[in-house]
């Protein structure tokens, strides 16, 4: 088991991150382990030892830290409940429940490692070419191979609460990127008094000066080490009033206008900047080689984060493989921390100096003009074997060397997606083989690494440049003659640099091994990427599409140079002009609760909750109400509407109240039937459209007097069509009252064949046919409440939907249950109410239809009544009946035993058509059945159609009338 090196007395464990005062306790698949304040979850279980930290998405190969980061996905793991959480950079907690994911039973022991030897019948874009005949196949097939794929399991059960933040912010400058170039771009736009928000992803800033030992020449601060310059730099940034500094802060995309879009845990914040700098750096990337993916092959700035961050051995015996003196360097590093560097395997000629002296020890051996061609071992490092290039080209006999790490310090990739979006011109430069940043838009600036040039002394002059071209385009600059100066050293400086020799460490290196990996997250082979452009996929953004490649939740950074070089010499293309794969934001995995933001609407309880819940329902959220789905058994409460009698809380209906002279001939305008003529004491139902004839909303309007209405809206309208009202009742200026009561009024809907006989005993209304008959509305006592009551038959029964001062909301709901007893009587919840109203054909909005949706295509048209006076929708429904119909609502039969979900398309010739809206299993029918939109052709009465259910095709026959009770004589009983 490995344990943290010692390091204390060594110049590297500055800036280490960890205090080893403040344990810390955490949970990983049901151990406990301990690490530190200042660990991230794969730190400390690094240094307890573990080092298979993921299996691959494909083949299920196993997989170790990389690159430490968060721009790979090999450490992905599940952290209290959440997955594919990157634990190279998530922060450990106090009692952290950390679990592995893709493996079963263990990350050592996963059954499905058993693909890995089945590579060969996996080819690149193997579901498009293979199972397609017979078409069985694939049906049978395809529910395996959805359930293999994906990383990680959403837990539909864990609660996130109200955690989430949006924020605003202005400022003159947003600088991203708080490393060397970052850092001196804000001290250089300090000095010019303007407003500064650095971003900075790390916990704090310095960037790479914080885990590379080595010194820097830097004019303002000589003779001292990256460590210090950082120190010195960041105090001066922090002690700034006017720079606001966001740490563990990711910019994930920039806009037009210069709208910088930033995750900080889980608050999204959004910066409207006037000048934006972009100093993000570049990060290193893996070489292409056999077993490449093997637990123990790093990223060298991976390794040095390790010793120098968390305290942490990261081997015993360490090869290092480099094509600069970073790699030398990196050595170095492993030599102080405790680790046998057993050898250097540079790219480069051999050069006239000696460069052993790098290492404390000079009998480590160095081999130039060498790399690696192979990892050895199975589940981790055991060994390398390295060539030279001459042997590498002609497959010559490797050298072995045993060894538990291997730390690649080769090529780095400048970190310019944002530059991308920005639509910055970036070219590749063959001298350097980097992309180089050629020009930026206005208002938009590059320095640093990402700008592809990799020499500490031209970044630092860039920052300054940067900083003080933004100062001048504010109209703030007072030292214009500082800036032409340090424009012509940048230039002098830039003709210097690219005229120095440089050796290029290609990404592949050759070998003929099947298991090469390009794409760490999709599994991608270098061979599939040979395959899939010999099938003509040659252009690198289809090749992306078919491949998968740069598809991952890395989304390119380790993948992409690898993928373009390989395009490149298989097409015989200049690398230069392959292209990119196109940036998109968000740049890395963002969480939708963080792009959703706070819960600014409180969640809705109806006067009835604390019964409901006594009552064991299971509750439900509706909108933003909170609802019995049902009380224990759904087919209970259907079969005590059908027989005896029910209740349920409608308290969540929308409630308007209006009042005056001109209410009348409103809601005339507002309802496409006819609302003027309705009498005192009768219901109607009624439809609100839009200009353009699009349904918004329906329900009930009751006259309750000449000048007073009351009207019900859908539970998730209450609100626009409050404002809908409003609206319109001001713009022509109409006397009525328009309030909205939905808080203060309870509702219940008391609903079955006994439904009379209970109502009897708590109200002294007569209930009779004769006086109380359907769709009429009374005013009057239940159980002593004053209340309004109306008769509806929504489920098809005798029913009454009883509407009361919220305050009697309990005292009443027991009043009903009480008087309901000797009837049988019983609560049911929505669900059991979604398959009676089914049942009855009764449309609901948002369910049934969408924003497009017309009477005429919701088989609406008896309600609307174009013969009226001019009403909100008229000309939009006149010119909607003359045009053919595309669509209709339709309800129907299963033919078979399958019971639809709803949205299940409806299928013609193998082509979607239409869709299922509602659909359930009706104890009545005896068969699934529902409601679905048919284009006209289809929409015969008594034919047959075709639903895809969970991928097979099923026969429904088309039902005209309601499925239940079709005449209506049970409800009007």
């Amino acid at each position: 088991m490995a344990k943290r090196k010692n390091l204390t007395q060594s110049p590297v464990r500055q800036g280490n991150r960890i205090d080893c005062s403040r344990e810390i306790k955490f949970s990983y698949n049901g151990r406990w382990y301990q690490g530190y304040k200042g660990d991230t979850v794969a730190s400390a279980l690094f240094a307890a030892g573990k080092r298979i930290f993921s299996r691959s998405f494909k083949y299920h190969r196993p997989r170790g830290l990389t690159c430490v980061s968060g721009q790979c996905p090999n450490c992905l793991m599940t952290v209290d409940g959440v997955p594919n959480v990157r634990s190279c950079i998530q922060p450990l907690s106090q009692g952290m429940q950390v679990e592995h994911q893709n493996a079963w039973p263990s990350l050592e022991h996963d059954i499905f490692g058993m693909i890995d030897r089945l590579g060969k019948f996996l080819p690149v874009g193997f579901y498009y070419k293979s199972l397609i005949r017979p078409k069985l196949l694939w049906k049978i097939a395809e529910p395996f191979i959805r359930r293999m794929a994906g990383l990680g399991k959403v837990n539909l059960k864990l609660e996130h609460g109200n955690e989430y933040n949006h924020r605003f912010l202005h400022t003159d400058i947003a600088i991203v990127g708080g490393g060397l170039a970052g850092l001196t771009a804000t001290v250089e736009a300090i000095k010019a008094d303007a407003d500064i928000i650095l971003v900075e992803e790390q916990p704090c800033l310095g960037g790479t000066l914080r885990h590379r030992a080595q010194d820097i020449d830097f004019p303002e601060l000589p003779g001292l080490s990256a460590q210090e310059v950082a120190d010195k730099l960041a105090e001066t940034v922090v002690s700034s009033s006017s720079v606001s500094v966001m740490t563990n802060a990711s910019a994930i995309g920039l806009y037009e206008g210069n709208y910088l879009g930033v995750r900080q845990g889980n608050e999204l914040v959004k910066i409207r900047a006037k000048q934006v700098i972009i100093t993000t750096g570049s990060y290193q990337i893996p070489l292409v080689f056999d077993n490449n993916d093997l637990p123990g092959v790093m990223l060298g700035d991976a390794v040095r984060k390790l010793i120098h961050y968390y305290g942490v051995s990261p081997g015993n015996k360490a090869v290092v493989v480099t094509s600069d003196d970073n790699g030398h360097g990196l050595a170095k590093d492993l030599a102080e921390a405790g680790v046998e560097v057993i050898a250097i395997a540079d790219n480069r000629p051999k050069p006239d100096i000696d460069h052993s002296g790098v290492l404390e020890n000079p009998r480590v051996p160095v081999f130039w003009d060498t790399s690696i061609s192979r990892a050895l071992g199975k589940k981790h490092v055991r060994g390398i074997e390295i060539v030279t290039s001459k042997e590498a080209s002609e497959y010559q006999a490797p050298l072995k060397l045993k060894c538990d790490l291997i730390c690649i310090s080769t090529n780095s990739q400048p970190a310019n997606s944002l530059l991308h979006q920005t639509g910055a011109t970036i070219e590749y430069d063959k001298h350097t083989a980097q992309p180089l940043v050629k020009n930026t838009p206005a208002g938009v600036f590059a320095a640093g690494e990402v700008t592809g040039i990799h020499d500490k002394n031209l970044n630092v002059l860039q920052a300054k440049v940067a900083a003080l071209k933004s100062c001048q385009n504010l109209g703030i600059l007072r030292r214009k003659k500082q800036l032409e100066s340090l424009i012509d050293e940048l230039e002098q400086l830039e003709i210097t640099s690219r005229s120095l020799p440089r050796v290029h460490c290609s990404q592949t290196v050759p070998g003929i091994s099947d298991k090469r990996i390009v794409c760490y997250c999709e599994d991608v082979l270098e061979k599939d990427l040979n395959q899939a452009i010999e099938e003509g996929f040659r252009d690198i953004q289809i090749l992306k599409r078919y491949s998968t490649v740069t598809m991952g939740p890395c989304q390119g950074k380790m993948c992409s140079a690898a993928a373009i070089d390989i395009c490149a010499r298989a097409t015989g293309t200049d690398i230069s002009q392959i292209g990119t794969t196109t940036s998109r934001p968000p740049l890395e995995p963002v969480s939708l609760g963080v792009l959703a933001g706070s819960v600014h609407t409180p969640l809705k309880r109806t006067p009835m909750h604390n019964r409901h819940v006594n009552l064991g329902a299971k509750m439900v959220q509706v909108g933003e109400w909170l609802r019995p789905h049902s009380y224990g058994n759904v087919w209970s409460e259907y079969q005590a509407v059908r027989e005896r009698v029910g209740v349920i809380d409608v308290s969540t209906l929308g409630k308007l109240d209006l009042k005056g002279d001109e209410a009348a001939p409103l809601l005339d305008r507002l309802y496409v039937n006819r609302i003027g003529n309705l009498k005192v004491g009768r219901t109607r139902y009624g439809v609100v459209c839009s200009e353009t004839g699009v349904i918004l909303d329906d329900g009930t309007i009751s006259r309750l007097a000449e000048d007073h209405f009351f009207v019900t809206t859908t539970t998730g309208n209450t609100e626009s069509m409050e404002s809908w009202f409003k609206w319109w009742s001001a713009s022509t200026n109409d006397c009525v009252h328009i309030t909205n009561i939905t808080a203060g009024m309870g509702a219940v809907n008391l609903a079955g064949p006994f439904a009379r006989d209970v109502l009897s005993k708590l109200s002294p209304i007569d209930l009779s046919n004769e006086v109380f008959g359907y769709m009429g509305n009374v005013s009057g006592l239940v159980a002593g409440v004053p209340a309004t009551l109306m008769r509806i038959g929504f489920v098809g029964e005798t029913g009454w939907e009883i509407h009361f001062p919220s305050e009697y909301g309990e005292y009443l709901w027991d009043s009903i249950i009480q008087a309901g007893q000797e009837f049988g009587i019983r609560p049911f919840g929505v669900e059991a109410q979604r398959i009676l109203r089914l049942e009855k054909k009764h449309v609901i909005i948002g369910q049934d239809t969408d924003a497009l949706t017309n009477p005429y295509e919701a088989n609406m048209a008896w309600a609307v009544k174009l013969e009226k006076e001019d009403f909100v929708g008229r000309g939009g429904l006149r010119k909607i009946k003359g045009l053919p119909r595309s669509n209709k609502l339709v309800g129907f039969v299963m033919k078979d035993g399958t019971v639809p979900r709803d949205g299940d398309p409806v299928i013609d010739k193998g082509v979607a058509v239409g869709r299922v809206t509602s659909a359930r299993y009706s104890p009545h029918v005896g068969r699934g059945f529902g409601l679905a939109y048919l284009p006209d052709y289809l929409a015969v009465q008594q034919s047959d159609f075709t639903i895809a259910v969970n991928g097979l095709e099923s026969l429904a026959v088309i039902v005209d009338q309601a499925f239940y009770d079709p005449e209506g004589l049970r409800l009007r009983g």
